[in-house]
């Protein structure tokens, strides 16, 4: 078990490309880091001095890199194999969890099945700490505040740090009045892919995309798409299609509303963005096994630093609606310095709520993007001022 002062954060999948970036910025920011791969020359050049063995597919291996551990960072995939077993082996060792994905099934099979153990371990679980489902996330509960004008929470003087970290629960934003509709788009500009992100998307063919509707969650309609303006940075508006985005998972935690849905745009042409919508709609009908056949390649002079990236968090009820955008670049550094700067946060912070957290139960939204944007030189632009 981790004593009560360890600040030590351990990052799985050190080796790769985002938990590499992710255990620089935490050497950056001053934090006690361990990086940690299946094989030595993959974290030979990691930053942290501490360097240790672990594969997701070894408890033992686990249990040792862990302990001692006040945070686990997940960053090694893919993590529809990957998050339960380290969510596990992180909770023996009395360590928080947070990971990197954004995987709509992966999501929703965490909270499903490991809540109740998070809980009765009075740790935090944080699944999804990057650019999705994260930065949707928070800027959705950042625009449904201005909708729903709540109270301020009661308990949150004591926030550890800038005051991102919530020292209580809050209650359900809209629980007696919910919004009519909440939609994340996200909208990118060169996007290039790494092969681990490409065997994300192959290995979640046949599913349909999920979405928010009268408290439960639904297929999605194949071919839903809609329009989203980004802003003049990314062409205005644009075409997105319906997206299988983890926010659809988390924002109902802690947003009533009575439909949530992600949408993704690739493309700004209209004529590619069309072509995109009939994709959509012929990949869901494959077989799962499709999946299999398909080989992932990523250039290797990838310039992934290359790619713009928009986050628009759009909410609506009755007449009132409110919008809030998030700009960046790099995908990838966006993910790794969101996950960085959640684990720091939880290394940090003093008593709390425990379990299974969405960004938005556990932070503070305008407060967390704020200071999410500091780290990840983001830029964020609210329609109310």
């Amino acid at each position: 078990m981790s004593s009560p002062d360890a600040a030590r954060i351990v990052v799985l999948g050190a080796g790769g490309l985002v938990g590499r970036q992710l255990a620089e910025a935490l050497v950056a920011a001053g934090a006690d880091v361990a990086a940690a791969g299946r094989r030595a020359p993959a974290v030979a050049g990691v930053p942290p001095s501490q360097r240790l063995i672990a594969d997701a597919r070894d408890a033992a291996s686990l249990a040792r890199a862990f302990e001692g551990a006040r945070v686990v960072v997940n960053a090694a995939g893919p993590l529809r194999d990957t998050a339960e077993p380290v969510l596990t082996a992180a909770l023996a060792a009395g360590a928080h969890y947070v990971d990197v994905g954004g995987e709509q099934a992966v999501l929703r099979a965490l909270y499903e099945r490991c809540e109740s153990a998070v809980r009765h371990a009075g740790r935090i679980a944080l699944p999804g700490a990057g650019v999705d489902p994260a930065l949707g996330d928070l800027a959705a509960a950042w625009a449904a505040e201005h909708v729903a004008a709540p109270a301020p929470a009661d308990g949150d003087a004591g926030d550890a740090g800038d005051g991102a970290v919530r020292s209580a629960p809050a209650a359900r934003l809209a629980d007696d009045h919910p919004l009519d509709d909440v939609a994340i788009g996200y909208a990118f500009d060169g996007l290039a892919l790494s092969a681990g992100s490409q065997r994300a998307l192959f290995a979640a063919i046949g599913e349909r995309a999920l979405v928010w509707r009268r408290d439960r969650w639904e297929a999605g309609r194949a071919g839903d798409h809609r329009a989203f303006n980004p802003g003049p940075q990314l062409g205005g508006e644009r075409d997105a299609v319906g997206y299988a985005g983890g926010a659809v998972i988390t924002i109902p935690r802690h947003v009533a509303a009575h439909r949530v849905a992600t949408y993704v745009s690739a493309a700004r042409r209209p004529a590619a963005a069309a072509a995109l919508r009939v994709l959509a709609r012929a990949v869901a009908l494959l077989p799962r096994a499709a999946g299999d056949v398909l080989a992932p390649y990523a250039a290797p002079d990838a310039d992934y630093a290359a790619t713009r990236l928009a986050v628009v968090a759009q909410v609506r009820r009755g007449f009132a609606s409110a919008q809030v955008v998030v700009h960046g670049r790099d995908l990838y550094r966006t993910t790794a310095a969101i996950a960085a700067w959640s684990a720091r946060q939880l290394a940090e912070r003093g008593p709390g709520p425990t379990g299974m957290r969405a960004p938005g139960e556990l932070f503070r939204a305008e407060r967390a993007l704020r200071s999410i944007a500091r780290a990840a030189d983001l830029t964020i632009e609210p329609s109310f001022g």
